[in-house]
């Protein structure tokens, strides 16, 4: 949610329907938002690392996105966003132009594969997925 206090990127994410998450604790209003977004048959965009990495590789993703996942009963479509750590790094204030950033799309996990797997499992899979899409 610390991007929301940007004028600029405030207007922007609020201009595409994003949901703030406070970092650090359990925000019930953001999780029960999303839930009731997905159970309304809407795409939600979910970055279960929790924030920017700081050097580039995938981090392990928080096990809550299991739970929102599961509760509303959404598929789950891996997405790697590769490129955007050089193009703009967590220590820079402005990207770099000219970088390039290359998105890549995984296997769907339905939503009956999804329930199958406890929250670290869906983590733990997800993450790794990420990675081997990566190298």
């Amino acid at each position: 949610d610390t991007l929301f206090t940007n004028r600029f990127f405030g207007w922007l994410l609020s201009s595409v329907n994003t949901i703030p998450v406070r970092q650090g604790e359990a925000d019930l209003p953001a999780i029960r938002k999303v839930i009731a977004k997905l159970k309304e048959g809407y795409s939600v965009c979910l970055f279960p690392e929790g924030t920017r990495t700081s050097d580039g590789k995938i981090t392990p993703f928080k096990p809550g996105l299991g739970l929102l996942c599961r509760r509303g009963r959404a598929a789950i479509v891996p997405v790697l966003i590769d490129g955007a750590f050089e193009c703009w790094p967590r220590h820079k204030k402005i990207f770099s132009p000219g970088s390039k950033i290359s998105v890549c799309y995984g296997k769907t996990l339905t939503p009956e594969q999804v329930e199958k797997m406890d929250d670290r499992q869906l983590a733990d899979n997800l993450t790794q997925t990420l990675r081997r899409m990566q190298n």
